[in-house]
């Protein structure tokens, strides 16, 4: 790959482009040969050959070291061209073969390469007189058009554990990946494959009893009370409560219609791919009471019955369609294809996991599918030329709805899923879930139609007719009013008849369109499919419309809704907060999948939107191509949008129960007066502390006991009824029932440890042994800190004696209170965290230049500074004090004006103190033998003793045995743990050998006897 000859003035740029290039295509070769021969031959079952791992790793570092070359040398050229004018109204650029290249390069000179081949590498080999913009923008568009970006997934995770489903489904594991980088500029899509699985034998059982039906259990397992047995009506979802009856208590006398559309606000919806999924609520149940509800209309008084789950149900239909129509608002309005679309990206508002887990409102003037077929239609066609479109649209309300609060009748086939998820967090079962039945379900809303027309046009023959954009919406709107049903006529009407764009299509403005695009929703199919109208033929008329109109009463859409998420559904079955758990944070997984944000940026601000594994470039109005890099003459804009990277990853849920995470506007940032990204740059959220870590405990919504057990012995049973776990823990084994002699065991939550003894028996006279331990708190949660505060070590939790040091991360900042905090046995930090916390400008510790490290010259002579002056410091020493056997953080200027004032105080570390016991017991002896030393050598914040010598980086660091003096003022008789023998050392020889870790034992001061 060449870039060929930059330019006779920056030969140096050329030679290392070119030994760049030589070095990249001897790695591809080697890779390239390496993976011909290890092809044919790899482990079984699927896996991946490490090899070929690794290779496609160094190619794939081939590349971007390339592409990172190349964008340097974009750069320099800017800068060695910057200043000069240009002389040419377009920019001179040749493009022609490199001699040295082994890839071909189309030769051209032309204003507008357009129509290179993907497949092609261009080399520039003369550039001149062109700004350093015009250079960037130029050479920007030439990547886009030629580099295309090829899909990529993220690597397969590894298999799950092979846990039976409960109640139904095959036993298998699985394995999944997610979307690494998507397809854009013409690249390759993916593979849709995420997710295989394959069989297996599980080693654990289900573990979940089912629920005990106070009343009436189903043949399918479902629970409902008994009064809805025998009622001619089928509550059961198998009719099974309606066998072996006698008698019927029939519910309602006349059986009357189902509302219009229940079934279809009972299906859930995908609020990514906005579209419908299978039935999570059932709404054919109709519970035991008769709610009835009759329509407006003359033609249409029926009667028709509210299910169950439905809280009010209202039909807006009219006396007279026409009149009801007529008083219905009309939008029809210019369109910006990129403002239009809808991304499915969190550039909107607010996070994707608050997307998964707040209400949701849709309204049927809003944004389009960008997933649609229409839509993708439309957006391929305003790339073909330079287009101006307009929307019409309507939208007729039938009925508004309005779901129960609580105790939702779930659909069959969604209860059963539910139910059927194991225990342990499995992402390709969970995430199935959203697959099939969607993300949320429709907590409240609008049935109806919506009349939705988009209607494209060419742009320069608007411009060339001379219409403004009032008159243009005036005529598309008054030619749409009159098979509108609107018999009020625009001002603008006589004035359409005399325009330009009328006068060749026969009067008709409409029809001077080059094509349109209908989303019309709702209705009978052949009816909507009237209201479509293609190029050269007659539009429709009001006939068309009204007969669409009145077939939305039996077959509505719907147009406006809020939705709330799925997961809200997951009640009142085996294990519901466990499963909610899992499935919030499968929902979390699954959005990011279809955020735009992994998108790279669009030329000339078009808008990037992700569908699948693909990125789309919706155009601005005045850009057209492929992807949006052609411009019309008239669009000279240069601003760029902002738009956010994507998320960052959660911080540790803090002692205050939340969790944040951050983004930046930097894909692209804005530039050259474009907007900034829209929503906030941090969310924070609330979280909780699991105190079963990974112990997949069958829990539901009270307390944390388990949902559906049964309590007590079965009849004919003879042992010990499941005893009841001590608190703050659980049992490991959680039966019913258990023969005389076994053993249970309970566990401590996460935080808690065990005193004691966590075993009891099961006692021949059917009680348990007492429990003798107990779970007990030991750990003090994450202190919760502002924004711009960091924490060392970071973790979720600190045991008691831990200390966590609290850091401003910009330089000369430091926080306001003390900057080391320690777990205390009460399970608080001390000192307390301040409720002032911020960072301030860093004061440095300055000692007197006159006096000793800890002293100041008070005018005559140097006395010890006053220890109060210390508490403004920050702590940033790890010292030990030998007075009470521990360390402790201190400032600079508390290290040293303690020592001056006779503490006891030895450097161990900077930054916070490690908390391994070796540290402390070496610390406590080197204490303990620091008065004996004949040596006291200053050695930068530390002192370094007779055994240690001062490093160039200043450390004190223990020598070897044979560095010190055989003989000492201070002589020791030491017992060699390993070997049994005693020796006579001197305290140099001696320390160094704790220094060393190696066992010994202080028999005394002084020499061994018999040693000489």
């Amino acid at each position: 790959i060449s870039i060929g000859e930059i330019s006779a003035d920056c030969p140096a740029l050329r030679a290392v482009l070119h030994r760049t290039r030589t070095k990249g295509c001897a790695m591809a070769q080697a890779a390239h040969q390496s993976l011909t021969v290890i092809s044919c031959s790899g482990p079984e079952d699927g896996e991946i050959h490490p090899e070929i791992c690794r290779l496609f790793i160094q190619l794939q570092c081939c590349l971007e070291m390339f592409i990172t070359e190349m964008l340097k040398s974009m750069c320099l050229l800017g800068v060695l061209h910057r200043g000069q004018e240009s002389s040419e109204e377009n920019p001179r650029l040749d493009f022609k073969m490199d001699e040295s290249s082994d890839v071909p390069i189309l030769e051209e000179r032309s204003s507008s390469p357009v129509d290179y081949q993907h497949e092609s590498w261009l080399v520039c080999t003369d550039i001149e007189n062109i700004d350093r913009y015009s250079i960037m923008q130029f050479f920007l568009n030439q990547i886009l058009l030629c580099l295309g970006c090829f899909c990529d997934h993220y690597a397969w995770s590894s298999w799950s554990i092979c846990t039976k489903t409960c109640n139904y489904g095959t036993q298998e594991r699985h394995r999944t990946r997610s979307l690494l980088r998507p397809s854009q500029f013409g690249g390759v899509e993916c593979d849709a494959v995420l997710t295989e699985d394959r069989n297996c034998y599980p080693l654990t059982e289900c573990k979940m009893e089912s629920i005990n039906c106070k009343e009436f259990q189903c043949n399918n397992g479902r629970c409902i009370g008994s009064k809805l047995r025998c009622n001619e009506q089928n509550d059961c979802g198998d009719n099974s409560d309606e066998k072996d009856c006698d008698t019927y208590n029939v519910v309602c006398p006349v059986k009357p219609r189902v509302v219009p559309g229940a079934e279809l606000i009972g299906n859930g919806f995908d609020a990514m791919a906005e579209e419908m999924r299978g039935a999570v609520l059932d709404n054919m149940f109709m519970g035991d009471t008769c709610i009835l509800n009759k329509s407006r209309g003359s033609s249409y008084r029926l009667k028709y019955r509210i299910p169950a789950n439905i809280e009010s149900f209202e039909l807006k239909v009219q006396y007279d369609i026409g009149i009801f129509i007529g008083h219905l608002p009309r939008m029809v309005r210019i369109v910006n294809m990129a403002g239009l679309a809808s991304s499915g990206s969190t550039n909107e508002g607010s996070s994707s996991g608050a997307f998964g887990l707040i209400p949701f409102f849709f309204f049927g003037f809003g944004r389009q599918r960008s997933n649609s077929r229409t839509f993708k239609q439309a957006v391929s066609a305003s790339k073909k030329t330079d287009s101006q479109f307009f929307r019409v649209h309507q939208v007729l309300p039938i009925s508004r709805f309005k779901m129960k609060d609580s105790d939702l009748y779930l659909a069959e086939p969604f209860l059963q899923f539910l139910t059927s998820l194991p225990l342990e967090y499995n992402y390709a079962l969970y995430r199935e879930i959203f697959q099939k039945f969607g993300t949320h379900y429709f907590a409240s809303g609008t049935l109806g139609g919506h009349y939705d027309l988009l209607y494209q046009y060419n742009r320069l023959e608007i411009k060339n007719s001379g219409s403004s954009e009032e008159v243009t919406n005036g005529c598309l709107r008054s030619e749409s009013s009159m098979f509108i049903i609107i018999y009020a006529q625009s001002s603008n009407s006589v004035r359409c008849s005399n325009n330009k764009m009328t006068e060749k299509h026969e009067g008709s403005f409409i029809q001077s369109s080059e094509k349109s695009f209908s989303m019309v929703r709702g209705g009978r199919t052949g009816e909507a499919a009237a209201l479509a109208w293609e190029k050269k033929g007659p539009a429709p008329d009001s006939t068309s419309y009204e007969n669409w109109a009145k077939s939305l009463i039996d077959n509505p859409a719907v147009v406006e809704f809020e939705l709330l998420p799925i997961i809200n559904l997951v009640k009142g079955i085996p294990c519901a907060a466990t499963k909610r758990r899992h499935l919030t944070r499968a929902l979390m997984e699954y959005l990011e999948n279809f955020d735009s944000c992994k998108c790279a940026p669009c030329p000339n601000n078009a808008r990037a939107v992700l569908s699948g594994t693909d990125c789309q470039c919706i155009c601005q109005t005045g850009t057209y191509g492929p992807n949006c890099e052609q411009r019309a003459a008239d669009y000279t804009s240069e601003a760029v949008d902002g738009y956010w990277s994507c998320w960052g990853a959660w911080s540790a849920c803090d002692g205050s129960m939340k969790r944040y995470r951050t983004r930046d506007c930097n894909n692209p940032a804005p530039l050259r007066g474009g907007k900034p990204c829209k929503g906030p740059a941090k969310k924070e959220e609330g979280c909780v502390i699991s105190i079963f870590q990974e112990q997949n405990v069958c829990v539901n919504d009270e307390d944390f006991t388990t949902e559906g057990r049964a309590e007590g012995l079965p009849p004919g049973v003879e042992g010990c009824p499941r005893p009841k776990s001590p608190a703050n823990s659980h049992l490991r084994k959680d039966r019913r029932y258990y023969e005389f002699g076994d053993i249970e065991e309970f566990l401590c939550f996460t935080g808690f440890e065990m005193e004691g003894y966590q075993f009891i028996s099961c006692r021949p006279d059917g009680t348990w042994t007492p429990p003798t331990g107990k779970c007990i708190r030991k750990v003090c949660p994450r202190p919760a800190v502002p924004e711009g505060i960091t924490l060392s070590p970071e973790r979720q939790e600190y045991s008691v004696g831990h200390s966590v040091g609290l850091d401003c991360p910009e330089k000369g900042m430091t926080v306001s209170g003390p900057g080391y905090h320690t777990c205390g046995k009460s399970l608080t930090w001390e000192p307390p965290l301040s409720d002032d916390l911020h960072c301030k400008i860093e004061k440095p510790f300055v000692p007197d230049s006159r006096c000793k490290n800890g002293e100041q010259f008070d005018g005559t002579k140097c006395v010890c500074i006053a220890r109060r002056t210390c508490l403004k410091h920050k702590n940033e020493f790890c010292v030990f004090n030998a007075e009470v056997g521990s360390a402790v953080m201190t400032s600079n200027c508390g290290f040293h004006v303690g020592r001056c004032h006779g503490d006891r105080l030895f450097f161990m570390n900077t930054g916070s103190c490690e908390e391994d016991a070796a540290s402390l017991d070496w610390a406590k002896f080197r204490a303990s033998m620091a008065a004996k030393s004949s040596v006291e050598e200053p050695c930068g914040f530390d002192t370094c003793y007779e055994w240690e010598t001062c490093t160039e980086s200043k450390q004190c660091v223990c020598k070897f045995p044979r560095e010190c003096p055989k003989e000492g003022k201070d002589t020791f008789c030491v017992e060699l743990l390993k070997t049994k023998s005693k020796r006579s050392m001197s305290l140099c020889s001696m320390v160094t050998l704790k220094c060393r870790q190696m066992a010994f034992e202080i028999l005394n001061e002084g020499p061994c006897e018999g040693s000489t």
